[in-house]
This record gives structure tokens, C-alpha cells and sequence, in this order.
């Protein structure tokens, strides 16, 4: 509790000091537990691989494979480096180490030493490993369990990148919205045996064999802290850039509306600019001859009719998704394309309704969707860089020709810019006034976190 007084002076000083006005600080509450009937546990499921035909794990020094059940010992490996060697039969895990082998529901691979690392391919990684039969396919799904502070190491600069002193600001912001998006969402991936991907799909996490001296300082000097509102942590969303102003999830997502998730004008700085500008993504083109295009709408229209009927609420927030040009279009089949046109932006200036008219009908494609249905030509990024864009149309009499979209930042645009972080740290602004911003209205609280390994 010292450490968080001295952050409430520090921050009564800054609001005291001349210079750009600043919004007020994240609340600081006191210690104490998460919700109501919500505890931290000790360890995190990170799920690295799923269905793999098989999977060959070590400890870089002395471990033990132990039966993930019962936790009875099943062998000793008394030096670094001895493989253990796992495949699927039927509902177990059989495991093989140099002339052992057996077989059981899971398997764990623990170090005697919790210092000791374990390793996977090219990849080395804090905690233990779990193998078990992949609960959504056939094969075997690994999963390094590991205590949360940890983890972060793992997941801050791969996420916001390697910075110097001067940026420790915003590296320490995004290792609060981490620590906060994984405690949210801890346990949402426990169908698949885990808690959360190492990927994109949650967040990237790459285990310990690359951490990064200032990130891993940004995790520790900001150990158990995260942000609450309504008593639960909230969601803590976060992009790359904003292009000049975060979105509001309820206009992006087919989600509800939170109230530290609407749009913010990311400026303007010192410099009278928003504060993400120099990011090489803040302005972008991208463009299509018509045949490229229509080749990838006559894939990406279907699942995009696939991801409206797959739920109800996004059937709702979608709104009418395609009206047939005549009596015998089918939807899955669009045909050649004839039209794009922006019909509404969101608060932010996002494409909010985009109509695509084709031989078969026309589609209205909402929000975040927009960036899924128009991926580049290139295939890189895999989707559009993002819904903040302006169509430019190219024909040769009535038909298209060449269809451009100009557009600024990466990423949904949903709560802390990234770049926008790093250039708040760099004119001055700490971790609590940065997150003030992006997550208006929530609290700065801290947890009583399970122990580390």
C-alpha cells in the first residue's frame, strides 16, 4: 500500500503542474479481494498447441513426468534436456522416455527446480507442461501452466514491442491491460482444456526464451495491478493504432456497450496532432482489381453469413444482411461485383454499414466485419488494416474497374492505443494517466494474486 500512496502524491503533483491539461487519474481503491466469488488461481492455462499428431517436450534440467489425475510420479528424468515423447491412443496420453513409457488421462512435465524452464520446439517457457487429449479434435492439446506475472513477461513485448527508458510509461500500461484482459477473461477457453490461446486469438505469448529487461520491469513494478469497474475487472481491450480515435465496442463488435469502452480522440499533443500520427500505420492504402476482389468476396461473403447466423445477438446488431437482386439469387453465390458504398460511420469515423452489390443482391456488412470481408490482395495483414477507411472507385463506363480504400490506424481501434501509449510515455505522461484515458472511469485496484513458480 506505500508504493500506491506514493503513486496518489505523485499523481496530486502532475495535476498541479503546468503544461497541457491532463485528465484526472485512474481511482486507486485499496487491496483487497476480486468479486464476488472470484479468486486469482495460482496458475494460468496457456494453450500453445492443439490437435498435434504428437508432441515431444523437456526441462532444461531435472523434472518429473507426473500422472495429471492422480498426480502420482510416474518417472524421474534426472538430467536437462531428456525428451519426453507423447501421442494420443484413444482417450489417453501415452508418454515414452528412452525405455519408459505408460499411459494416462494427462501428462505433466515438472521441474524439480522452479527456476528450471521447460521447452517445446524452439520455444522455452516458465512453469510446467500439460499434455491432454485435445477436447475439440483428435490429437493432443499442450498447455504451459504458469502463475500470471510470468506469463505477462511473456506476452508484453510481443504485444507493444522492445522500448527504451523514456517509454517505460506505456509499457507499463500495456502490462496492466494485459494483466486485466487475462484476468477477464480467464477460464473463457476452458471448453478447449486451457484459458487462454497464445495467439492472437487472446494474446500473443511466447514464453520465456526472448523476454525483454524493460518489459519484464514494466510487469514487476506494476505486479498485481489492474482495472475494475462495477467491482469486475473490465475488458481490456487494446490495438496497435487508433488512427486518432478509439472506437466504441457496441459500434465495432456485436457486443454491449461499456462504459470505459467508447470513442476518444487520441489528441492532440504537444504538437497539436493526435498522439498515434507517426505510426507508419496511421495513414494506408490498399487496392484491388475487380477480379481479385470478387474472387475473395465469393469466399468471405459466405462466412461472413456464416458468422451472422451462427448467433442471434450478432443477427440483431447486424441488422438486415442481404437483400436478392431477384426471386433465384443465392446469397452464397454473389456473383460479379457491381457496387461499394459507405452507408454509415460509427463515432469514431469507422465504416459503420457498408453495402456490397453484387449479381446476387446486395449485403450490408457492419462495423469490424468490413475489415474480415475486404482483406488485401496480398493476404498480409489477413484482414484489413482497419474499418477507418474511404473507398475510391475506379470504372471503365459502368463497370468497376479498380476499387482503393484510403484508411488510418490498425486494429479495431478498442481501448489503449498502443502507439498512441508510446508517445504519451514519451512526452511525459505515467502509466495511471495513460490508461485514464483509454478506459475512462475505471478503477486502478490490486489483487490478491496466487503465489509464483
Amino acid at each position: 500500500m506505500r508504493r500506491i500512496s506514493a503513486l496518489i502524491l505523485a499523481f496530486a503533483v502532475l495535476a498541479g503542474c503546468a503544461g497541457p491539461k491532463r485528465l484526472p487519474p485512474i481511482v486507486v481503491e485499496p487491496e483487497g479481494p476480486m468479486g464476488p466469488g472470484r479468486a486469482v488461481p495460482d496458475l494460468l492455462g496457456v494453450g500453445l498447441l492443439e490437435n498435434e499428431l504428437g508432441v515431444e517436450i523437456y526441462a532444461e534440467g531435472p523434472a518429473e513426468v507426473i500422472d495429471g489425475h492422480t498426480g502420482r510420479t510416474l518417472l524421474h528424468l534426472r538430467q536437462a534436456g531428456q525428451r519426453v515423447a507423447c501421442q494420443r491412443d484413444g482417450d489417453t496420453v501415452v508418454w515414452r522416455q528412452e525405455g519408459h513409457s505408460g499411459r494416462a488421462a494427462s501428462v505433466v512435465l515438472r521441474p524439480v527446480d522452479a527456476g528450471t524452464r521447460v521447452s517445446q520446439g524452439d520455444f522455452e517457457y516458465r512453469g510446467d507442461f500439460l499434455v491432454i487429449c485435445s477436447p475439440v479434435g483428435r490429437g493432443l492439446t499442450l498447455v504451459n501452466n504458469v502463475d500470471l506475472e510470468s506469463y505477462l513477461k511473456g506476452v508484453v513485448p510481443w504485444e507493444i514491442g522492445r522500448h527504451p527508458a523514456e517509454r517505460l510509461a506505456a509499457l507499463q500500461a500495456q502490462a496492466v491491460a494485459a494483466r486485466t484482459y487475462t484476468v477477464s477473461h480467464w477460464g473463457a477457453r476452458r471448453n478447449r482444456g486451457f484459458d487462454v490461446f497464445a495467439s492472437v486469438m487472446d494474446q500473443v505469448y511466447k514464453g520465456s526464451a526472448d523476454e525483454d529487461e524493460m518489459c519484464n520491469r514494466a510487469v514487476d513494478s506494476t505486479a498485481g495491478l489492474v482495472m475494475k469497474e462495477g467491482g469486475r475487472e473490465i475488458e481490456a481491450y487494446y490495438s496497435a493504432c487508433c488512427g486518432g480515435s478509439s472506437s466504441n465496442i457496441r459500434e465495432v463488435w456485436a457486443r454491449g456497450a461499456r462504459p470505459y469502452l467508447g470513442a476518444r480522440e487520441d489528441g492532440p499533443d504537444q504538437s497539436g496532432q493526435a498522439y498515434c500520427a507517426e505510426s507508419r500505420y496511421y495513414h494506408w492504402r490498399e487496392s484491388w482489381a475487380v477480379g481479385q476482389l470478387e474472387e475473395i468476396l465469393h469466399r468471405t461473403l459466405p462466412e461472413f453469413l456464416d458468422w451472422v447466423a451462427a448467433s442471434p445477438a450478432r443477427a440483431k446488431w447486424n441488422g438486415p444482411v442481404f437483400s436478392p437482386r431477384d426471386g433465384s439469387s443465392d446469397a452464397r453465390q454473389p456473383g460479379r461485383l457491381w457496387n461499394l458504398e459507405i452507408l454509415s460511420r460509427t463515432t469514431s469515423g469507422r465504416v459503420g454499414n457498408l453495402a456490397i452489390s453484387t449479381d446476387a443482391g446486395v449485403y450490408h456488412v457492419r462495423g469490424d466485419r468490413t475489415r474480415w470481408v475486404m482483406p488485401p490482395a496480398s493476404g498480409n495483414p489477413f484482414i484489413l488494416r482497419s474499418a477507418n477507411f474511404d473507398l475510391e472507385l475506379e470504372r471503365d463506363g459502368t463497370r468497376l474497374k479498380r476499387i482503393a480504400t484510403r484508411g488510418q490506424g490498425f486494429g479495431h481501434g478498442i481501448g489503449l492505443c498502443q502507439t498512441g501509449a508510446l508517445e504519451r510515455a514519451s512526452q511525459g505522461q505515467d502509466f495511471a494517466e495513460i490508461l485514464a484515458h483509454y478506459y475512462a472511469g475505471a478503477a486502478l485496484t490490486k489483487l490478491a494474486a496466487g503465489g509464483k513458480r
